[in-house]
């Protein structure tokens, strides 16, 4: 079952028009949560960056709160599903006016599901990601709204695709200046000196759930903890590396490569990264009575 526009519908009638402009031209948002035990996980904090993020995209009108929750609830109680998948995705809607501007689309659609669970492979946890440095440049927050999970997701699914066809797991992305920003579908943590370091939102990567939490983990369990800028340069200092999202919630990077042939390697799990993925599985279990990670 399907909410849309708030309404349960079967999967195979929940249609939308191909003048939405979701269809049209990538204009919407999207989040994707983990159900653990019927149970969304960090709920509330991806709904409030939805919310956030109609306004930095400049939505006329957009569902409630209250609303969310209701198709949330809905479609979780519709399906029965223990774990899987919840995705929320809006767009601005069918144009009422004229050409491109933010107030032609006064209506928007908006959709639940719950979807399959994503299982990823346990050596992703216990060996690691390899990532590539690829050649784009990531957009900053000037350019457009980079703390948002918008729906145009070109640039990313172009720099996944440029990693894997160099036999990486993920993509690293740098900001104009040579600074690290983020991956292709996720958030990288580097640590440098016993210090615990994310780029800032200043120099573009989305404003992640799995990320915040990681920063408000790290104090509580005694780790030192830093939003900085990191160099290109500076990545053969570093001794570990992880990544974060919402499904994946925390994985070890064994390796970052770049088109040069320069390869870094990194103990995998290293010290850090095993403290912070324990934390991390105790509050999910605390929240829902899961046992995370979900594995193939």
């Amino acid at each position: 079952m399907i909410s849309l526009n708030g309404q349960l519908v079967h999967d195979n009638a929940a249609m939308v028009s191909v003048f939405d402009r979701g269809f049209l031209y990538g204009d919407g948002l999207f989040e994707t949560i983990p159900v653990y035990g019927g149970t969304p996980f960090l709920l509330d904090a991806h709904l409030q960056r939805l919310l956030d993020s109609t306004v930095a995209l400049r939505f006329v009108s957009a569902p409630s709160l209250e609303q969310w929750k209701q198709a949330v609830s809905a479609v979780i109680s519709a399906d029965q599903i223990d774990c899987a998948t919840l995705r929320l995705w809006m767009s601005r809607g069918t144009n009422t006016g004229t050409g491109l501007s933010c107030s032609a689309a006064s209506t928007p659609t908006w959709v639940a599901a719950c979807l399959p669970a994503r299982r990823y492979p346990p050596h992703l946890y216990a060996e690691g990601a390899a990532l590539f440095a690829v050649d784009r440049v990531h957009a900053l927050p000037a350019q457009l709204p980079t703390t948002s999970k918008h729906a145009n997701y070109l640039a990313s699914i172009l720099a996944f695709d440029d990693a894997h066809a160099n036999g990486a797991d993920e993509a690293l992305l740098r900001t104009p200046n040579g600074d690290v920003s983020e991956g292709a579908y996720s958030n990288l943590f580097f640590v440098v000196e016993d210090t615990l370091l994310t780029p800032p939102l200043s120099d573009g990567p989305l404003a992640g759930i799995a990320r915040a939490c990681m920063l408000d983990l790290a104090p509580k369990i005694g780790l030192s903890v830093a939003e900085r800028s990191v160099s290109g340069s500076s990545l053969a200092a570093v001794d570990e590396v992880f990544m974060t999202n919402s499904l994946i919630g925390i994985a070890p990077v064994r390796r970052i490569a770049d088109k040069d042939g320069t390869t870094i390697d990194f103990q995998t799990p290293g010290p850090m990264t095993q403290r912070m993925s324990a934390a991390y599985a105790d509050l999910v279990h605390e929240q829902t009575g899961f046992r995370w990670p979900l594995l193939a």
